[in-house]
């Protein structure tokens, strides 16, 4: 692949794996690549690996990700939005996220450029010892956007049942590392070994 967008629908079956690995991926879309109306079943696979993505307002658009006993990663990517944004644009968008059942959403080792790094439109949550994971990535904001972040939460986030939920050893340039921005969102942990780590990540100017 060498430019244009790629878009995932529909239902997969059960222990599937979707692979997309050292691809080329630019457009002036907004969304490079977009999973919408997409029902992973359970133990599902899906890999981003090492790949140069960039989109008009995101590189990676999840409409909504569930993720049932199987992963999501994305690893070792440049996800980038174009120059001309106006704040809410961002490498990874995700509408809304639900993981349960030892599944895990694993963002690693990616540079990501854009108003945003991961950004979590509505409500996030994680149970059952799901994992979410944000990890060992750089990140470089835009200036010009008030509010940018590694990490933006647009809704509250509910852990529970042995969740973890970890952002750690990230470089972060000319942004926060999380940010909310309504205070009528929470971030809530309920049952035994629920974890929330926020460890080892660096601001640089």
């Amino acid at each position: 692949l060498d430019s244009g967008v790629l878009e995932f629908r529909g239902d997969f079956g059960g222990s599937s794996q979707i692979l997309v690995a050292g691809s080329a991926l630019v457009t002036t879309w907004s969304h490079a690549i977009f999973f919408v109306n997409f029902y992973p079943s359970s133990n599902l696979t899906l890999l981003l690996l090492e790949n140069h993505i960039e989109g008009k307002s995101y590189a990676v658009h999840f409409s909504i990700a569930v993720v049932d006993g199987g992963g999501i990663i994305v690893k070792g990517n440049t996800l980038s939005t174009r120059e001309d944004d106006d704040g809410v644009e961002a490498s990874v968008c995700v509408n809304a996220v639900d993981v349960r059942n030892g599944g895990y959403f694993d963002m690693e080792n990616n540079t990501m450029r854009a108003a945003n790094g991961v950004y979590l439109l509505r409500d996030t949550t994680v149970r059952s010892a799901g994992l979410l994971r944000v990890a060992d990535c750089t990140f470089i904001g835009r200036k010009k956007g008030l509010n940018s972040a590694l990490l933006y939460l647009s809704g509250s986030v509910t852990l529970e049942g042995g969740a973890q939920w970890r952002v750690t050893g990230n470089n972060v340039s000319a942004a926060s590392v999380l940010t909310i921005p309504y205070s009528k969102h929470s971030i809530e942990l309920s049952g035994s070994g629920t974890t929330v780590a926020l460890a080892h990540n660096r601001q640089v100017d």
